[in-house]
């Protein structure tokens, strides 16, 4: 990376991702002057690029892979924002007169890899474009997204059951492939399909039974969301159980989408500070029965159980699998989540400013 002259935006890449090809990698090295271009294949690579890009003070990150690289990005900056915020604190209020809480910068996403939730609602149509457009001083407006915590990593979606089992087969899939075009073949819907028809749902048949789901507020409001998307506060004190029952998947998120277009949480934006949480009852049969509507996340039905939450905690009759942002994460009895304090500003490049010229770099 050129480090001659002072960057405004800085790339992060990750040569993991489906779609970062040797391709996109010399496109985005051609990008104008005013971004730096970083790329990585570890986390351990990818906290050590975190750590520079803040200290060097960019004001914006645009980040490019999927949800698993989302997720590493913003967990590896949120925890070393508190490291310096804690050792500005040491500093004491004298030292630290003229200085503001350190907070993340602006984030953006390019549509680069296997599962991307977020593109569907900041208009990341896929490719460099987006980086392109900011590199010829285009701007845009944002969205503040909140995240949700668990395990000191943050994220915006995760779950535990039918789903995250599904990840775990898709990625055995991938591990038996013997060459690298048919692995790079089933990176997609395919894989994914493949992984239901063939592992996912033969095991849920040979199931004899259904985990119980024990769902607890840790927060202080709850709400149940009606069939027509009304809520309905419940009273429930911070303890105390709001579900309890029959239980094959159960995700939270404060974003609607998975990767695909698959709209798994309808009602996650519908309340700043909130996190949607949907309880699956629903069989095989339903499920498969009713995919086009699941999928623009318009199906009602008595087994899709829907709640607002600030704060929660899920205890199971047996261990479930989880997944956060995509990616799986081995399995769990019990699951604390909660709504970060921690919001990100994400640019919508569906929704353009006036352009910018660019400023001139010394």
């Amino acid at each position: 990376m050129d480090r001659k002259k002072p960057k405004e935006f800085a790339i992060i890449l990750n040569e993991n991702a489906h779609r970062v090809t040797r391709s996109v990698l010399r496109s985005a090295r051609r990008a104008a002057p005013r971004i730096a271009l970083y790329t990585s294949r570890t986390q351990e690579e990818g906290y050590q690029i975190i750590k520079e890009v803040l200290d060097r003070g960019y004001r914006r990150i645009i980040c490019g892979g999927g949800d698993g690289t989302l997720v590493h990005v913003l967990s590896a900056a949120k925890q070393y924002l508190e490291e310096k915020n804690a050792r500005l604190h040491e500093m004491g209020h004298n030292a630290r007169e003229g200085l503001s809480r350190l907070s993340l910068p602006e984030l953006g996403i390019l549509k680069l890899g296997t599962g991307n939730s977020l593109a569907p609602i900041l208009g990341s149509k896929g490719g460099l474009k987006p980086l392109r457009r900011l590199a010829q001083g285009e701007e845009f407006e944002t969205q503040r997204i909140n995240l949700i915590e668990t395990e000191d990593r943050c994220f915006t979606f995760c779950g535990l059951g039918w789903d995250a089992q599904i990840l775990n087969d898709y990625s055995w899939i991938k591990e038996q492939c013997r060459t690298r075009l048919l692995s790079r073949l089933l990176q997609n819907l395919i894989g994914y399909f493949a992984a239901i028809a063939f592992r996912t749902i033969p095991k849920v048949l040979k199931a004899r039974s259904r985990a119980e789901a024990t769902v607890r507020s840790l927060g202080p409001k709850v709400y149940r969301i009606g069939s027509d998307g009304t809520l309905e506060a419940i009273s429930c004190a911070p303890g105390d159980v709001f579900y309890q029952g029959p239980c094959h998947a159960i995700g939270a998120a404060t974003t609607p989408y998975y990767g695909y277009g698959l709209k798994a949480f309808p009602y996650a934006m519908k309340m700043p500070g909130f996190m949607q949480v949907r309880v699956v009852k629903a069989g095989v049969t339903e499920l498969l029965s009713h995919v086009p509507a699941i999928w623009q996340g318009t199906y009602k039905s008595p087994n899709f159980i829907d709640f607002l939450v600030e704060k929660v905690h899920f205890t199971f009759s047996e261990t479930m699998p989880l997944q956060i942002g995509g990616d799986a994460e081995g399995y769990r009895k019990e699951l604390a989540l909660e709504v970060s304090e921690t919001t990100v500003d994400f640019l919508d490049f569906g929704s353009p400013t006036k352009a910018t010229p660019p400023t001139a770099t010394a």
